[in-house]
């Protein structure tokens, strides 16, 4: 190689400063395009703040917003699950014999210390410490955690850490899921609404699927249905 013409100039410690901070610049450029864009099934952060919707009842709010804080959720989705599950009825009993506000199984109620079922603050805080092992077990797949609130976690891992193919389980994570990342990502509960069908296994004609009631008799807890 030749010479240069001119021998090089030192740079000043100016001109260095600025030489780094464009350089910076270009690799932070650089990252930003690297990242994938989001899809609409994605993880819901559960500490999400400025947002927040209402039961009705400022007493019942109260309740959530504690159990959220204690728990690290975020209200709304306690409260998506609430609305789902008893209309915000402190005494609903369903069929199966779940009970209040968060629907509890009596099962599930014992399991997170509940004394009264009916109390509003005991239900609320055991539905909340439910949702918030099923986020951990489920990585916090907020799908597959209602599935397993709806199911009971055991049902979930029967079907390979899938929604269980029951029509009332797909409905309701339909439901949920749709109105829930609807409020985190301002989109229509229709058009937020997710297929499930990836998630929902396919099965053979011929093999014999154990109905609701016989997955949740094999599985050590229910959930709130």
């Amino acid at each position: 190689m030749s010479p240069p013409s001119r021998p090089p100039v030192p740079l000043s410690d100016a001109d260095q400063a600025r030489l780094r901070a464009e350089e910076l610049d270009k690799e932070k450029t650089a990252q930003k395009a690297e990242k994938p864009t989001s899809s609409l099934q994605i993880k819901i952060p559960m500490a999400m703040v400025g947002y927040h919707i209402s039961s009705g009842n400022a007493t019942l709010d109260a309740i959530v917003r504690t159990a959220a804080a204690r728990n690290g959720l975020d209200p709304c989705l306690i409260l998506s699950v609430m609305r789902a599950e008893s209309g915000f009825n402190r005494s609903a009993v369903s069929v199966k014999g779940a009970s209040g506000l968060m629907q509890l199984m009596p099962e599930t109620a014992a399991r997170f210390g509940v004394r009264n079922i009916f109390d509003p603050e005991e239900n609320v805080m055991a539905g909340a410490k439910y949702l918030r092992f099923l986020l951990d077990r489920f990585r916090g797949d907020v799908r597959l955690a209602l599935a397993g609130y709806n199911a009971g976690e055991g049902a979930v891992e029967l079907y390979g850490l899938r929604i269980p193919p029951f029509l009332e389980t797909q409905n309701y994570v339909r439901t949920i899921y749709a109105r829930y990342s609807g409020i985190h990502l301002g989109t229509p509960s229709a058009a937020a609404a997710p297929s499930l069908t990836a998630s929902t296994p396919v099965v053979d004609s011929r093999e014999k699927i154990p109905t609701y009631n016989q997955v949740i008799r094999l599985t050590s807890s229910s959930g709130g249905r």
